[in-house]
C-alpha cells in the first residue's frame, strides 16, 4: 500500500530495532526529511520518481510507517490507494489515484528518460541536489525512474564493477572503526561533523532528559539546526536559535578524519549539484543489492555484500538490541554510496564531453558546408529585403503620419483622464470630510438637546407649580364669588330691614376698602415678580441659545479649515501616486525598448547565418560582450529604478508622517475646543439650575404670601362684599391688559418676521442677479472657447498640411537615396544622403515642435471644459441655496399665518367679552337709572309728607296764638285728650320722616358712587373696544402687506424660473458643443494610434533592415540561451516592477481606508449634532409659541 525508498531502509530498521530508545536512532532520518517536507507545501504540482505527475494533499507522519511521508494524488490512475492506508484516511482521491511516497522521492520537474543507440542521456534533477545531508544525495541516485535493464547489458564489466565496490566498501568499513576510535575522543569545543555535512562545535556531552543514552550537543556554524540549545524546557547550552542540534555520539565526527573532512563533503555535494543528470548512473542501495543478489546467485556462495540489501534490512528490523556497530555500518554504506555516486558521475562527465567533442565536429562540418548555400541565400534575400525595405519607407511615412496623430489624441485622453480621476478623488474626499464633520456636529448637538431637554423639563415643572399657583387663585375667586352672594343676600336684607344700627354699617367700607387696596397692590406686585422672572429666565434661555448658535459656527469654521487641510492632503496624495506611476511606466517603457531592441537582434541573428567558423566565434565573441553589457545596463537600470522607487517611498512616508502629524495636532484642537465647549454648557446648566432653585424659594415664599392673604382674606370676606365684584372686574381687566400685551408682542414679532422675510427676499434678488451676470460671464467664456476652438482647428489644418508637405519632402527624399543604393554610386551620394538624413532629423524636430503645440491647445480646451464644469457645479449650488431659502421662507409663512390666527381668535373673543361686558354694564346702568327713578318718587313722595307735615305745624301754631282757648290743655278737649293727642301725632311723624330722608339721601349717595364707578368702567370698556378696533386695523394692514409680499414672491420666482431655464438652455447647448469637439477629439485619438501602431511596424522593418546590413550570421543555439536569460530577467524585472507597485497601491489603499473611516465617523459626529440642534430649535420653538 506505500512506497519505501531504499536509501532510507536501513534507518527504519534501526528505528524498529531499538523500542527502548525511540529518539536517537531516528533524529537524522527525521532531520533529513523534515528537510524535505518543509521544502514543499499541500497542493503543489510536483512528480514522483520524476515521471508519475500529481499534487501533493498530504505532508505528515502516518500510522503505517515512521518518519515524514506524503500522500500525493496522481493524474493518472497509477496508484496504489484512494488516500487511506490500513483503515485510516489521510486524504480524499479516486481508486488507484493515491500514493504515498517519501519526500525525498518528489521533485517539482520532470525527468527527461530518453535512451538513443544504447547510451543514456542527461536527466532533470528529481531531488534536491543542493540538500546538504548525506540522506538527500543517496535518494537523488535513487530517484531516477526504474527501468528494465536489457539483458545484453549485464556484461562481465559490471560484474568487475560490483567486486571493485564491495572491495572499497571493505575498506571502508576499516576506516569506520578508526573514526570509531576518534568519536569516542570527542570533547567539549571540538570541531566536529554531523552526518557528514553539518559542521559545527561541541558544546554538550552527556545524557538528556528527553531521550536515553549519550548526546552530543552542537553549535553549528549555519542555522540548520533545530533549536538554540534548550530542549523540552531544559537548556543543556547556550546559542542562537536554529543553530543548535542533539545528535547520537555516533554520528559526530571530529573534523580531520579522512573519510569525513568537510572538503571532501562539500565536493560530493558539488558534484552532484553539478551533475545531476548522471544520477542515474550511479548506484543506489537498491541496485547494489540487486547486483549483489544476481553475483551470489551465480557463485552459489554467499557474498559480503548481501548484508547490505532490503532483505538483510527487514531482517535487521526484527532483531532486538542492535548495537551502534550496526549503525555506524549503515553510515559507512551511505559514504559508499556518496564515492560510488561520484566516480559514475566522473565517468559520465567524460563520457559527455567526448561525445561532445564529436558533436561539435560534426556541426562544425555541417556549418562548413552549410555556409556557401546560406551565402547564396542571403544574396537572394538581401534582393527581396531591399524591395521590402522600399516598400516599407513608403508605408513608414503614411504610419508616421497617422502616428502622430494617435499620439496626439492618446496623450489627450490621457491628460483628461488624470484631470477627471483627481477631480473625482477631490469632491470624493470634500464629500466624505463634511459628512464626518456633520456627524461630529450632530454628536454634540444631541449632547446640547439632553442639555435642554433636561432645563426645559424642569421649566415645565416650574411652570406646573405656575400654574397650581394659579389654580389656587381661580379657587380663591371662586370662594371670592360665593362670598360676594352671600354679602348680596346680606344687602338684600339691609334693604328690607332699613331699621336701626344703620349708622354703624355705613362706617364698616372705609377701612375695609383700605385692606382690599393693599391686597390688590400685594397680588399686582407678586403678578410683576412672576413676570420678571419669567422674562429674566426668557432672555436666559435667548442668551443660552445664541451661545450654542455661536459655537456652532466656531464649529461649522473648524470643520471648513478640516475639509481643506484634507483637500490638500489629497492632492498630495494624488500628486505622489501619479508620480510613481509616471517613474514605474517610464522604466516599464525603457525595459520594453531595451527588450525589443535585444529580440531584434535575436531575429537578426536567427536570419542570418552566413559567415565562416571563424567569423562565427567572433561574432558569437561580441554577441557575449554585448549580451554582458546590456545585463550590466539592465541591472544598473533596474537598480535605479528600484533607488527611485525606495527614494519616493521614503519622500511619500514623510508626507504620511507629516499629514498625520497635522491630522492629529487638528484632533487635539478639535477636542480642546470641545471641552471648552462642554465646560461652558456645565457652567451654563449650573447657572440654570441656582436660578431654578431661586425661582422655587421665590415660588414657596410667594406660596406663604397667599396663605397669609387667605387667612386675611377669610376674616375679612364677611365685611367686603361689595368690593368683590369690583375686585373681579379690575382681574378680569387685568387680564384683558396682560392678553392686549401679548397681542402686541405677537404684533411685533410678526413685524420683525416681515422684515427679516424682506431682508431675505433682498437678499435672493441680489443672489439672483449674481446668478444672472454669472451666467452672462459663463457665455462670454462660451463663446471665448469656441472661438479658441476654431482658431486652432485652423492651426491644426495649417500643421497637417504643413506635415502632408514634409512627408511628401521625405518620400522624395527617401525615393532619390534608394535610386543612389541601387545604383551603388560614389562617397559622394553617401553625403547627399547624410544631408537628407539631417533634413530629415530637421523635418522630425518641426513635427514634434507641431505637436507640442497641438497639444498644448488641446490642454487649454480641457481647461476650458472645466471652467464649465465649475460654472454648473456653481450653478448647482445657488439653485440648492434658493431651494432652502424658499423653505425657510415657507416655514416663516407658515409660522406667520399661525401668530395671525392666533390673534385673530383672541382678539374674537376679548371682542366677545368686552361687547359682553358692555352690555353687562349699560344693563347695571339701565338698572341704576331705573333706581334713581324710583328714589326720585320717593323723595317727591317725602317732601309732599313734609310740606303737609309744615302745614301742621303752622296750623298749630296759629292754633296757639289765635286762640286763648288753646291756652290750657283743659279747654281745648273734654277731659285734656285732644292737646295730648294731636301735637304728638305730628311730632312723631316729623321724626320718622326724617329719619326716612336722611336714610334716602344716604342711599342716594351710594347710589351716586356706583353711578360714577360704572361710568369710568363704561369709558374703560369703550377705550378697550377703541383699541381693539385699532388692532383689527392694524391685522388687515399686516394681511395686505402679507397679500403684497406673497405677490412679489410669486413675481421673483417666475423671474428666477425664467432665468434658471435660460441658464440650462445655454449650459446644455455649451455641453452639446463640449461633446462634439470631445467626439472629434476621440477620433483623431483613434487615427493617432493607428498610426503610432504603423509607424512602430515601420521603425521595426526600418530596424530590421539596419541590422541586416550590419551583423549576418549568429548561431542557433546560442540565441536560444539567450532568449531563455532574457526572458527570465524579464519575469524577475515585471515581478519586481509588479510588487513595488502593488506595495505602493496597498499603502495607499490602506491610507485611503483610514481616511474614509475617519471622514465616516465625523458625518456620523455631525449628523447627530445637526439633528440635536433641529430638535432643540424646534422644542424652543413651540415653547415660546405656547407662552
Amino acid at each position: 500500500m506505500f512506497i519505501l525508498s531504499p536509501s532510507t531502509a536501513p534507518t527504519v530498521a534501526a528505528a524498529k530495532s531499538s523500542p527502548g530508545e525511540k529518539s536517537p536512532p531516528s533524529s537524522s532520518t527525521t532531520e533529513a526529511q523534515e528537510e524535505f517536507v518543509d521544502d514543499f507545501r499541500i497542493g503543489e504540482r510536483i512528480w514522483v520518481n520524476g515521471t508519475k505527475p500529481g499534487f501533493i494533499q498530504f505532508l505528515g507522519e502516518t500510522q503505517f510507517a515512521p518518519g515524514q511521508w506524503a500522500g500525493i494524488v496522481l493524474d493518472e490512475p497509477i496508484g496504489k490507494n484512494d488516500g487511506s492506508v490500513a483503515g485510516v484516511r489521510y486524504f480524499q482521491c479516486e481508486a488507484l489515484r493515491g500514493i504515498f511516497t517519501r519526500p525525498s522521492k518528489l521533485s517539482r520537474k520532470q525527468t527527461a528518460d530518453s535512451e538513443a543507440n544504447g547510451a543514456q542521456t542527461p536527466a532533470g534533477s528529481t531531488s534536491r541536489a543542493t540538500s546538504p545531508t548525506s540522506a538527500s544525495i543517496s535518494t537523488a541516485a535513487s530517484t531516477a525512474t526504474p527501468q528494465k535493464a536489457p539483458q545484453d547489458t549485464t556484461t562481465p564489466s559490471s560484474m568487475t564493477n560490483l567486486l571493485r565496490t564491495a572491495s572499497e566498501s571493505i575498506s571502508n568499513l576499516s576506516e569506520a572503526g578508526s573514526v570509531k576510535k576518534g568519536e569516542r575522543e570527542l570533547k567539549i569545543a571540538d570541531r566536529v561533523l554531523v552526518g557528514g555535512t553539518k559542521a559545527g562545535v561541541v558544546r554538550f556531552l552527556g545524557e538528556t532528559d528527553f531521550a536515553k543514552g549519550e548526546w552530543c550537543g552542537v553549535e553549528l556554524d549555519e542555522p540548520l539546526g533545530k533549536n538554540d540549545g534548550a530542549v523540552a524546557g531544559t537548556r543543556y547550552f547556550q546559542c542562537q536559535a536554529k543553530y543548535g542540534l542533539f545528535a547520537p555520539v555516533h554520528k559526530v565526527t571530529k573534523i580531520g578524519f579522512p573519510s569525513t573532512t568537510p572538503a571532501k563533503a562539500k565536493t560530493t555535494v558539488r558534484k552532484m549539484v553539478a551533475t545531476p543528470s548522471n544520477l542515474k548512473r550511479s548506484p543506489s542501495a537498491s541496485s547494489i543489492s540487486s547486483l549483489s543478489s544476481v553475483a551470489s546467485s551465480i557463485s552459489g556462495r554467499p557474498s559480503r555484500t548481501g548484508l547490505l540489501t532490503e532483505t538483510s534490512s527487514r531482517y535487521a528490523r526484527k532483531i532486538s538490541g542492535t548495537t551502534a556497530l550496526q549503525e555506524a555500518l549503515k553510515e559507512k554504506q551511505q559514504h559508499i554510496e556518496q564515492l560510488l555516486a561520484e566516480r559514475d558521475m566522473e565517468r559520465a562527465e567524460l563520457a559527455k564531453s567526448t561525445s561532445h567533442l564529436g558533436e561539435m565536429e560534426h556541426e562544425l562540418t555541417l556549418l562548413r558546408t552549410g555556409h556557401e548555400q546560406q551565402v547564396l541565400e542571403m544574396d537572394a534575400k538581401m534582393d527581396q529585403l531591399r524591395a521590402l525595405v522600399v516598400a516599407a519607407d513608403r508605408e513608414k511615412v503614411e504610419l508616421l503620419n497617422q502616428l502622430e496623430e494617435e499620439k496626439r489624441k492618446v496623450e489627450d485622453l490621457q491628460f483628461r483622464v488624470e484631470e477627471e480621476s483627481i477631480t473625482k478623488g477631490d469632491l470624493e474626499t470634500q464629500t466624505r470630510l463634511e459628512h464626518a464633520r456633520i456627524k461630529e456636529l450632530e454628536h454634540s448637538l444631541l449632547f446640547e438637546k439632553t442639555k435642554a431637554e433636561k432645563l426645559q423639563r424642569e421649566l415645565e415643572d416650574t411652570r406646573v407649580a405656575t400654574v397650581s399657583e394659579k389654580s389656587r387663585i381661580m379657587e380663591l375667586e371662586r370662594d371670592l364669588a360665593l362670598r360676594m352672594k352671600d354679602v348680596s343676600e346680606l344687602r338684600q336684607r339691609l334693604e328690607s330691614t332699613k331699621g336701626s344700627g344703620s349708622t354703624d354699617d355705613l362706617a364698616l367700607p372705609s377701612p375695609l376698602l383700605e385692606e382690599v387696596s393693599s391686597l390688590r397692590n400685594q397680588i399686582t406686585a407678586m403678578n410683576n415678580e412672576h413676570l420678571s422672572q419669567l422674562n429674566a429666565w426668557k432672555y436666559k434661555l435667548a442668551a443660552s441659545d445664541s451661545h450654542h448658535q455661536q459655537d456652532l459656527q466656531q464649529l461649522r469654521a473648524t470643520n471648513d479649515t478640516l475639509s481643506m487641510d484634507n483637500k490638500t492632503l489629497q492632492a498630495k496624495l494624488d500628486q505622489a501616486s501619479v508620480q510613481t506611476a509616471e517613474v514605474v511606466s517610464q522604466w516599464k517603457s525603457k525595459i520594453e525598448a531595451a527588450m525589443a531592441s535585444q529580440q531584434q537582434a535575436m531575429e537578426d541573428l536567427k536570419s542570418s547565418s552566413s559567415k565562416g567558423a571563424a567569423e562565427q566565434s567572433a561574432e558569437l565573441l561580441e554577441m557575449k560582450i554585448t549580451f554582458e553589457k546590456l545585463k550590466v545596463e539592465r541591472q544598473a537600470e533596474s537598480e535605479n529604478a528600484k533607488i527611485e522607487q525606495e527614494r519616493v517611498r521614503l519622500v511619500h512616508a514623510k508626507e504620511v508622517e507629516e499629514l498625520k502629524g497635522q491630522m492629529l495636532v487638528i484632533t487635539e484642537d478639535r477636542e480642546k475646543q470641545l471641552e471648552s465647549l462642554r465646560s461652558q454648557l456645565d457652567s451654563a446648566t449650573d447657572q440654570h439650575l441656582v436660578e431654578m432653585e431661586e425661582a422655587l424659594s421665590k415660588l414657596q415664599d410667594t406660596e406663604l404670601k397667599v396663605k397669609d392673604l387667605q387667612v386675611s382674606l377669610s376674616e375679612g370676606q364677611e365685611r367686603v362684599g361689595a368690593l368683590e365684584a369690583l375686585e373681579a372686574q379690575v382681574a378680569t381687566a387685568d387680564q384683558k391688559v396682560a392678553e392686549y400685551e401679548l397681542l402686541q408682542e405677537a404684533e411685533t414679532r410678526g413685524k420683525k418676521e416681515i422684515e427679516r422675510l424682506g431682508k431675505q427676499l433682498e437678499e435672493a434678488q441680489s443672489q439672483i442677479v449674481t446668478i444672472k451676470a454669472s451666467q452672462h460671464d459663463g457665455e462670454s467664456k462660451v463663446s471665448d472657447l469656441a472661438k479658441q476652438l476654431e482658431e486652432r482647428e485652423q492651426s491644426h489644418a495649417i500643421l497637417e498640411q504643413a506635415l502632408a508637405t514634409v512627408s511628401q519632402d521625405k518620400q522624395t527624399l527617401e525615393e532619390q537615396l534608394q535610386s543612389m543604393v541601387s545604383g551603388s554610386q560614389t562617397p559622394s551620394m553617401e553625403r547627399k544622403m547624410k544631408s537628407a538624413e539631417v533634413k530629415t532629423t530637421q523635418l522630425s524636430e518641426e513635427k514634434t515642435k507641431l505637436e507640442n503645440d497641438i497639444s498644448e491647445m488641446i490642454k487649454s480646451s480641457g481647461d476650458n471644459s472645466t471652467q464649465l464644469t465649475k460654472m454648473n457645479k456653481d450653478l448647482k449650488e445657488k439653485e440648492m441655496y434658493v431651494f432652502f431659502y424658499e423653505q425657510s421662507r415657507k416655514q416663516l409663512q407658515s409660522t406667520h399665518e399661525r401668530s395671525l390666527s392666533e390673534v385673530s381668535t383672541k382678539s374674537e373673543t376679548i371682542t366677545k367679552e368686552l361687547s359682553h361686558k358692555l352690555q353687562q354694564a349699560e344693563d347695571e346702568v339701565q338698572s341704576s337709572k331705573e333706581r334713581n327713578g324710583q328714589l326720585e318718587k320717593q323723595i317727591q313722595e317725602l317732601k309732599t309728607q313734609v310740606e303737609r307735615v309744615q302745614v301742621g305745624s303752622k296750623a298749630h301754631s296759629c292754633m296757639k296764638t289765635s286762640s286763648p282757648l288753646f291756652s290750657s290743655p283743659a279747654s281745648c278737649c273734654p277731659g285734656g285728650r285732644y292737646g295730648n293727642c294731636v301735637p304728638a301725632f305730628f311730632f312723631s311723624r316729623r321724626e320718622e320722616m326724617k329719619l326716612a330722608a336722611t336714610h334716602k339721601s344716604q342711599q342716594l349717595s351710594a347710589l351716586h358712587e356706583e353711578n360714577v364707578k360704572l361710568s369710568g368702567e363704561l369709558g374703560r370698556s369703550k377705550d378697550e373696544v377703541t383699541s381693539h378696533q385699532k388692532l383689527e386695523e392694524e391685522r388687515s394692514a399686516l394681511n395686505n402687506q402679507l397679500l403684497e409680499m406673497k405677490k412679489r414672491e410669486t413675481l421673483l420666482k417666475k423671474g428666477f424660473d425664467e432665468e434658471k431655464n435660460s441658464l440650462q438652455k445655454s449650459i446644455a447647448d455649451t455641453s452639446a458643443l463640449i461633446t462634439e469637439r470631445d467626439n472629434e477629439l476621440e477620433r483623431l485619438r483613434s487615427e493617432v494610434s493607428a498610426l503610432r501602431g504603423e509607424n512602430a511596424m515601420a521603425k521595426d522593418l526600418q530596424s530590421a533592415v539596419q541590422t541586416l546590413q550590419s551583423d549576418k550570421a549568429k548561431l542557433e543555439r546560442k540565441i536560444q540561451s539567450l532568449e531563455k536569460k532574457i526572458n527570465d530577467d524579464k519575469r524577475q524585472l515585471d515581478n519586481f516592477v509588479c510588487t513595488s507597485a502593488k506595495s505602493q497601491i496597498d499603502f495607499l489603499n490602506s491610507v485611503i481606508v483610514d481616511l474614509q473611516r475617519k471622514n465616516e465617523e465625523l458625518k456620523m459626529k455631525l449628523e447627530m449634532m445637526v439633528e440635536a440642534s433641529l430638535n432643540g430649535n424646534t422644542s424652543h420653538d413651540m415653547n415660546t409659541s405656547d407662552r
